[in-house]
């Protein structure tokens, strides 16, 4: 009897125990704070969330309720950070602060000891989490490869390989770019396809849209004679969009072309330069469009025009992989032993994008 009055009494505790802390571990819940930043409208509107990036005339905050939204920053009254985020000044300053508003302006503060390191304005914020190679402190690589081909062996045999690549390497001031081809086929154990073409370039910006290069092209094409062209170029270039999304430049200056032939009379000569970089992520980034031309013209006489050109599409899928899809077209106005002009070829092929 006494063992079972005392099994009662431990039931009846552990029930009131229960039914007790449990609005006590409720309450303590709801009460934690739950942090976020704060933006402030000049309209009055206040968005929460966390802060994203400020690079040009746009504040991106990653929000809760509507995923990343991007935020005039022009229509901003005020920010309230609630942990600190690395800031360029239009000074060219670099700060590291917790960012809140006063009845006098914005203040940076030290996260640790919660003192004014600056006292500064919205007007005044350059960049907010910028990427170290916008403040001049490393290099950001990009880049693609790409390869395709096929083989058939039976009552015909062939074979082809596609390759073609770029990489860059972006920092503040400079920009180191490779890139190049390699095609290569063979139809019943004849050779009927061998050219490769490598463009090495430096370009160094002395403001955020002009830039001076140096450059240099290696090409070699066994079907138009060509055993090697070497094209050293100098010049300078604008650089009229920049970013994730859309990039365009023209480039113009002068190069000099030394041409080593199979069979004809080797040859060097100067040549005037024209080029357009174009690449940019369309229908929500589903689809990026590039676009790539040079032109080399020779004044002298017979004049020598050159053109290089890629265009095409390229479909991202994940983790990096990609299709895509171009057509290159190389034309020499005055090819040896009077060949074809023109070579226009067409390209599908998987690849992979790193940024």
């Amino acid at each position: 009897m006494p063992q079972r009055l005392a099994k009662r009494a431990f039931l009846y505790l552990d029930k009131t125990v229960k039914f007790t802390l449990f609005p006590l571990t409720t309450f303590s819940l709801l009460a934690t704070p739950v942090l976020a930043d704060t933006i402030w409208l000049k309209n009055g509107d206040k968005i929460t969330g966390t802060l994203g990036v400020k690079i040009s005339n746009k504040l991106t905050v990653k929000t809760t309720y509507a995923d990343e939204v991007k935020i005039n920053w022009n229509d901003i009254h005020s920010i309230d950070a609630d942990k600190a985020i690395l800031m360029q000044l239009s000074d060219g300053s670099i700060v590291n602060g917790r960012l809140v508003h006063t009845d006098e302006g914005q203040v940076i503060l030290d996260e640790e000891t919660n003192t004014p390191l600056v006292d500064t304005e919205l007007d005044e914020i350059h960049y907010i989490n910028p990427s170290r190679d916008l403040i001049g402190e490393g290099y950001v690589w990009t880049g693609n490869l790409s390869l395709g081909g096929a083989f058939n062996n039976g009552n015909s045999t062939n074979r082809n390989m596609q390759f073609n690549g770029e990489s860059v390497l972006r920092g503040l001031e400079n920009r180191y770019t490779v890139q190049g081809y390699y095609y290569w086929a063979e139809d019943n154990d004849q050779q009927t396809q061998n050219n490769a073409r490598v463009r090495g370039q430096y370009d160094h910006f002395f403001t955020k849209k002009w830039f001076s290069y140096l450059n240099t092209i290696q090409e070699k094409d066994r079907f138009r004679d060509i055993k090697l062209r070497s094209t050293y170029g100098v010049g300078s270039g604008y650089q009229i969009f920049e970013g994730e999304k859309l990039n365009l430049s023209v480039e113009g200056g002068v190069s000099l072309i030394k041409q080593d032939y199979y069979e004809e009379s080797d040859d060097n000569h100067a040549a005037l330069r024209w080029a357009v970089n174009y690449n940019q992520y369309l229908f929500n980034s589903f689809v990026q469009a590039f676009h790539r031309h040079e032109v080399l013209y020779t004044a002298r006489s017979p004049s020598q025009i050159l053109v290089y050109s890629s265009t095409g599409l390229r479909f991202p899928f994940i983790f990096g992989l990609s299709a895509s899809t171009q057509v290159d077209y190389n034309y020499d106005s005055r090819p040896v032993d009077d060949r074809v002009k023109g070579d226009t070829r067409a390209l599908f092929t998987l690849g992979y994008s790193w940024k």
